[in-house]
């Protein structure tokens, strides 16, 4: 019994460390990444000081209380008087609007942004899942002809034992078997480096991190070159946010052109003498721009306006050229995929290896098979690779929808 209840035990031990390294779905590794990039959690942090300042620009300024007394004497005769008044700025009445809109559009602008970081980082993370992913399925087809190749090297030693093959062709094949392990390797540290760039994306702790199988291709894009065009003019966030940040720039201009009225204050109270005169004062204090009128603050402000223009301007075109760059890739390698041959080379291979160790074709005849499957599995692992991301960068540069799903 003893036994039994500590088999059951360590069963339990074994089911959760296995729970814990649970297969991560593109979907996952995508909301890992939202929640930990370092670079979008900078994004957010400036978008919550964006609204801290549109906060603080529909405050109402504070108003200012003064007391003030004075006790006299002479001769035994006391004089003196109290006062006490409030005073508040006037300016706020007609400035403080244009500020606030200008802090309003800031605040969009930053949160236009960070949903165009957002767009960013699943982008970068869905390249790279794919990279991993077909790398991996590269390492498999190469680690299966090296186990061929394993089978020829045996049968070639034995063949060399009966004096039917000579001592140069089983060293030929020795050093095609080298290269195919040292390829491997390659292949295995570009498929590793794919998985750190990942972890380092999303921040993933636990390891090893348990990827799942993507599907054979994303879904082709159906729409026109004019269409993704208007999709992108209508939809991109980082133009959106160019267009708000122009706004509050101009905005801000009108809050620095007002502030070049003199600040004027208003200040009301009451009085009381000892000589029991008492009533109500008034006083408003205004400053005399005879030097000082805000001149850098809004020669500065123009210059912004000027550059949140062209800015604007300039990621049109960007855009634009984008799309085009973008869908001009992507009906390349389209065009690509749909017409390369689809050939089981692993069988091809399989059958070469089979033909060989049966003697029915020549050293030279195997090893041209070998490295024709090789340079054939290769290319269509980057063809498959290009394809995906080509599918990936338009759904970004055209802001479709579909960017924000897991294909």
């Amino acid at each position: 019994m003893r036994l039994i209840r500590l088999y059951i035990i360590l069963s339990g031990f074994v089911i959760a460390h296995l729970q814990a390294q649970t297969i991560q779905t593109l979907n996952d590794i995508i909301q890992l990444a939202l929640k930990n990039n370092i670079q979008l959690q900078n994004q957010i942090i400036l978008l919550k000081k964006s609204e801290s300042r549109f906060i603080e620009s529909s405050r109402l300024p504070n108003p200012v209380f003064s007391y003030s007394r004075e006790d006299l004497s002479l001769n035994n005769a006391k004089l003196g008087e109290w006062i006490a008044t409030g005073t508040l700025p006037l300016n706020f009445l007609w400035d403080r609007w244009s500020n606030i809109n200008s802090k309003e559009n800031s605040l969009e602008a930053q949160r236009c942004f960070v949903e165009h970081s957002k767009r960013s980082v699943i982008l970068q993370v869905k390249n790279l899942y794919a990279q991993y992913h077909y790398y991996q399925q590269l390492s498999k087809e190469l680690d299966s002809a090296h186990t061929s190749i394993e089978e020829v090297v045996s049968a070639s030693k034995q063949r060399l034992t009966d004096g039917d093959l000579s001592e140069y062709d089983v060293q030929r094949i020795l050093i095609e078997v080298n290269k195919l392990k040292t390829e491997m390797k390659e292949v295995e540290l570009l498929r590793n480096e794919y998985l750190q760039q990942l972890i380092l994306m999303t921040g993933f702790s636990q390891m090893p991190l348990r990827t799942e199988d993507l599907p054979a291709v994303p879904s082709p894009i159906l729409f026109t070159e004019n269409e993704l065009m208007k999709m992108a003019f209508e939809n991109r966030q980082d133009l959106r946010s160019a267009q708000h940040y122009f706004i509050s720039e101009s905005s801000n201009l009108t809050y620095k052109n007002l502030k070049s009225i003199p600040q004027i204050n208003l200040s009301a109270g009451y009085k009381k003498q000892f000589d029991e005169y008492s009533g109500s004062v008034m006083q408003v204090n205004f400053e005399i721009p005879l030097f000082d009128r805000n001149q850098m603050e809004i020669e500065h402000s123009k210059l912004d306006v000027t550059f949140a223009e062209q800015q604007s301007e300039y990621l049109k075109q960007q855009i634009e050229g984008e799309v085009k760059l973008s869908y001009a890739k992507y009906k390349q390698y389209e065009s690509l995929y749909s017409s390369k041959d689809d050939f089981q080379l692993h069988s091809v291979f399989k059958t070469a290896t089979y033909s060989y160790k049966e003697g029915g074709i020549t050293l030279i005849e195997f090893i041209d098979a070998l490295n024709t499957y090789k340079e054939g599995v290769k290319l269509n692992t980057d063809l498959e690779i290009k394809y995906c991301q080509s599918i990936f960068e338009l759904e970004y540069a055209s802001a479709l929808s579909s960017i924000e799903k897991i294909k």
